[in-house]
């Protein structure tokens, strides 16, 4: 995965994963926790939460200056990590003040942004500036590591819970007390790997706010970071909508699931829904695929069959054992995101060296174009699914009459995970070429700061699911990412030109 590769990318990658595993098995218990240990009702903590990931989005703007202009990235990233662990060991700590509370949330947020930006401005310096091609494969592996910290924080905090109530007798709050101090290890650990293997990066923290790079950036003229930076503001402007979008996973479409889709599944579509099953599944994908490429060595053609057959097995003794009726619930879904980041960054990845090879590989810009198409083509299936479904404002806060197969949101969940590796993965390379040289952490930033205004968007919009047909709702969804698409198309030649 990482040949022809920097050597710096795998230690990125790493650190990246256990700090968003940090960050994600925070999150994964985080409301749950304000409700139990605060007694707080559902407008108040969504309150807080909301506050909390807008702070966690908007920091990386000033993180990024500071790297730019004051410590460079390597030791803002350092900070950043060591803040956040601070934060996560505070609210690990048992505690009925709030105070403490806001103080952690405060802690933590200053810490991502210290963090977040930065090192993704590193992945980009590991490259030449030559090597636009190899530099998006970079940031979708990159991107990977995100995705299975991400996949794999739920089932962390979930079980550091349930471990701590069922054999200590703790209480429910306690249990997500630890559940914060794996948060906390988790950042210990990237922190380890990004200082201990430091000299496989050095290269890349080379930027400051008198210094640039020769070999992998090149000299602007006034007029050209002028273009540049319009061009990325253009981006931050697109990707808006895509945010938009995306995260009515933790909203609208959790809401689908709980109401309008089968709570009873057979045995094998409930391994879909397993950790087990899932691994098991994971284990014959990636296993097969190393026994039949032919450039896998004999002793990795031997793990990778070992690892296919077990996972095989696996499989039929879950079919043969689960029951008829399996029972799932709404949350379970959120696992289908990352599943399909790792499952499928690797073809996507390969699909774009095949094309890369012949000449054909679309520009960054186009490549967010086709990402946003996608986005519009996963909202069309949810469209199809709920044409004729009772709409929620009829429910009376219970489940439709009418529910349909969870076979829909999978198939969303998997073509908007497509569309999000050609988007998000790109954006970021993008502002790694765009950027000026001395905005780098800046404009990195500014790419997180347009996050956070689709994620407040996507509040914004789903009040709409709820007072229209939910067909309708979807649809709008559909529409604004093909007004997105469109606007990357009348732009691209402008993006396109930036790059150079």
């Amino acid at each position: 995965m990482f040949k022809n590769h920097p050597k710096g990318l795998p230690v990125l990658f790493f650190t990246e994963m256990w700090e968003r595993f940090g960050f994600y098995t925070m999150l994964a218990i985080f409301v749950l926790y304000l409700q139990e240990n605060f007694k707080w009702d559902t407008a108040t903590v969504t309150n807080v939460y909301g506050i909390f990931l807008a702070a966690v989005y908007f920091t990386p703007i000033l993180g990024g200056w500071i790297a730019d202009n004051v410590l460079g990235y390597g030791k803002t990233i350092i900070i950043g990590a060591i803040t956040m662990g601070v934060g996560y060991a505070l609210m690990a700590i048992p505690t009925e003040s709030s105070f403490q509370l806001y103080v952690a949330l405060g802690v933590v947020a200053v810490g991502n942004g210290l963090f977040k930006a930065n090192i993704s401005v590193l992945v980009g310096n590991l490259y030449a500036h030559k090597d636009g091609s190899i530099k998006d494969a970079g940031y979708n592996i990159f991107y990977m590591g995100i995705n299975i910290g991400a996949f794999y924080a739920p089932m962390a905090a979930s079980g550091i819970k349930n471990f701590m109530v069922n054999n200590f007798g703790t209480s429910l709050s306690y249990g997500y007390n630890a559940g914060f101090a794996v948060a906390a290890i988790g950042m210990v650990i990237s922190i380890l790997i990004f200082v201990i293997f430091k000299k496989y990066y050095k290269d890349a923290d080379y930027q400051s706010k008198n210094q640039v790079n020769n070999d992998k950036d090149i000299v602007l003229t006034k007029e050209q970071e002028k273009d540049r930076i319009t061009a990325l503001l253009i981006i931050f402007a697109i990707v808006i909508f895509f945010w938009m979008s995306f995260h009515q996973n933790g909203a609208a479409l959790t809401l689908f699931a709980r109401d309008y889709t089968h709570a009873i599944v057979g045995s094998i579509t409930y391994i879909l829904f397993d950790v087990v099953g899932l691994h098991a599944l994971l284990a014959v994908v990636f296993g097969g695929a190393f026994l039949l490429n032919k450039k896998s060595s004999s002793k990795a053609k031997m793990y990778s069959g070992i690892a296919a057959v077990a996972g095989a097995a696996v499989l039929v003794y879950k079919y043969i054992s689960l029951p008829a009726e399996n029972s799932i619930s709404p949350e379970q879904f959120a696992y289908f995101n990352p599943m399909f980041i790792v499952l499928m960054t690797p073809v996507v990845v390969g699909y774009f060296n095949h094309l890369n090879k012949k000449g054909k590989e679309p520009s960054s810009p186009a490549k967010i174009g086709i990402g946003m198409l996608l986005t519009a083509a996963a909202f069309m299936v949810m469209v199809a699914a709920s044409y004729g479904l009772p709409g929620v404002y009829t429910l009376n806060e219970g489940v439709s009459p009418v529910t349909v197969s969870p076979y829909w949101l999978i198939m969303t969940y998997f073509v908007v995970t497509i569309g999000e590796l050609h988007l998000s993965p790109m954006g970021l390379s993008f502002v790694s070429k765009v950027a000026p040289p001395k905005m780098k952490g800046l404009m990195m930033g500014l790419w997180f700061g347009a996050t956070a205004v689709g994620n407040y968007l996507s509040g914004f919009v789903g009040r709409f699911y709820q007072n229209w047909e939910v067909w309708q709702f979807f649809l709008l969804l559909v529409t604004t990412s093909l007004l997105a698409a469109g606007l990357i198309k009348l732009f691209l030649k402008k993006l396109k030109h930036a790059t150079r």
